[in-house]
């Protein structure tokens, strides 16, 4: 790593920062932990407790109160390896900064940070064939589409007691973390801060940021690399997309104020705001609508003319006298009307939709304290009490609208309905989600809990 700090000017008027380096991390030891405990070399176990625990012995077979099975007899659902020339994760960052004092006793800061992945890990699972891209006349979605069977999809087939054969019927997972290049991150934050004579200071401080990666890392299991990350291509080709961690403006501020008085009292209050938006989501359909055996699949954003002929049988909600039925035209109705509702859908007609790609909508909050402080200098030194209020969300407090949090009513709007059907033919059908008690028609909801109130 390389860091500079230059004083331009010798007075600390002016300041010009920054470094570049790259920096090599570790994947999750439980990944690389895998590679023996999922490589199928694990027979048999068992565990003793109390009187019936035997004393040690290196040897195992003495231990065994039944017969172990014969190695190479079954193997499991899951196996874990990893590529032989992986590369621990490595990143390039670089930042630059300058601090520079401005008219009326202001000092401002802009910083630039950038970040680029050398090398991250990611997953596929290797024991599934290459999938078929379909194409439907009038649809616009192409997606690689895996074999309906359970062997059909597979490489190697297993049957219900583990042992490879020719027609399966369980599923073989074998999970291989490799490498991939291309992620990225930059940040751009502007900030001013004045202090004034008599106790009072203010900040403020805006941040632009973006951030894709070919998945967040969730889950601690070596096939969640591969399985979690929402796609609608190849899930076995990690592409790159919006972070979940990703909020691309906020913009906070403060003030506060500071007040001795009686020689032995003192008041200060202090104001903080924050904006952003309330985070990241991925639209994705509520089963595996590819085939591949997960459920993350990002849905096909369909044109206004591809609308009708995805809806072909009635939906129901709820029972008796209270049931909602609703038609195939009047999903393609409201279907519509959601696409055009949400502002990042309606920007997406004739896409797909991206992982976390939808953002929910920007929030302020504003928060108060204030502190009443005693102190009184004893053998020298200040000794004091301090009692403080605080009011979070003043907004709220001041107007139940302001400050509320929102939620997403579901990443699930469609449904699909003929996913074992699907094929170069036969075009998917769906019905529409259900949110609420009733058919999804909006894409937020505010949530009525303690993080929306004061």
């Amino acid at each position: 790593r390389f860091g500079f700090n230059w004083d331009v000017n010798g007075d600390r008027s002016l300041q010009v920062r920054g470094g570049t380096g790259i920096f090599t991390g570790r994947v999750p030891f439980v990944w690389i932990v895998s590679q023996s405990g999922d490589a199928g070399l694990l027979q048999y176990t068992q565990n003793y407790s109390g009187a019936n625990t035997p004393l040690f012995n290196p040897s195992i077979k003495p231990n065994l109160t039944t017969t172990a099975p014969a190695a190479g007899t079954s193997i499991p659902s899951t196996i874990s390896s990893m590529s032989k020339d992986l590369r621990f994760p490595q990143t390039w960052k670089s930042s630059l900064a300058v601090d520079m004092k401005l008219p009326w006793g202001m000092i401002g800061t802009l910083e630039g940070i950038y970040g680029k992945d050398l090398y991250t890990a990611v997953g596929q699972n290797v024991n599934l064939v290459n999938p078929t891209s379909l194409t439907f006349t009038g649809y616009g979605d192409n997606r690689p589409f895996y074999p309906n069977s359970t062997n059909g999809r597979q490489v190697v087939d297993i049957n219900s007691a583990g042992l490879p054969i020719s027609t399966g019927t369980s599923t073989l997972n074998v999970a291989k973390m490799t490498n991939a290049k291309g992620g990225y991150n930059w940040s751009l934050t502007a900030q001013v801060v004045k202090q004034f004579s008599k106790g009072l200071s203010v900040m403020a401080a805006y941040t632009k940021s973006d951030q894709r990666n070919f998945g967040d890392g969730a889950g601690d299991q070596l096939l969640n690399l591969w399985s979690i990350p929402q796609t609608f291509t190849n899930s076995n080709n990690p592409t790159l997309s919006y972070s979940g961690n990703l909020n691309p403006d906020r913009v906070i501020a403060s003030v506060s104020y500071k007040k001795e008085w009686f020689q032995n009292l003192a008041t200060s209050f202090s104001l903080f705001y924050e904006g952003s938006q309330q985070g990241r989501f991925s639209y994705v359909y509520s089963t595996d609508f590819n085939r591949d055996g997960q459920t993350n699949d990002l849905i096909y954003v369909p044109n206004d003319s591809e609308i009708a002929g995805m809806f072909t049988s009635s939906l129901v909600i709820g029972s008796g006298s209270t049931a909602k039925t609703y038609t195939a035209a009047d999903q393609a109705q409201i279907f519509g009307a959601y696409i055009n509702q949400d502002k990042y859908l309606k920007t997406r007609k004739g896409q797909y939709a991206e992982r976390n790609g939808a953002v929910l909508p920007w929030r302020n909050q504003v928060d108060f304290r204030l502190t009443q402080e005693v102190f009184k200098n004893v053998s020298g030194s200040k000794n004091s009490f301090q009692f403080t209020m605080d009011i979070f969300n003043l907004g709220n407090f001041l107007n139940k609208n302001w400050g509320a949090v929102k939620f997403v009513n579901s990443t699930n709007i469609l449904v699909p309905q003929n996913v074992s059907a699907i094929s170069a033919t036969t075009k998917p059908n769906f019905k529409m989600a259900n949110a609420g008690g009733d058919i999804v028609r909006e894409t937020f909801g505010t949530s009525q809990s303690i993080s929306s109130t004061y």
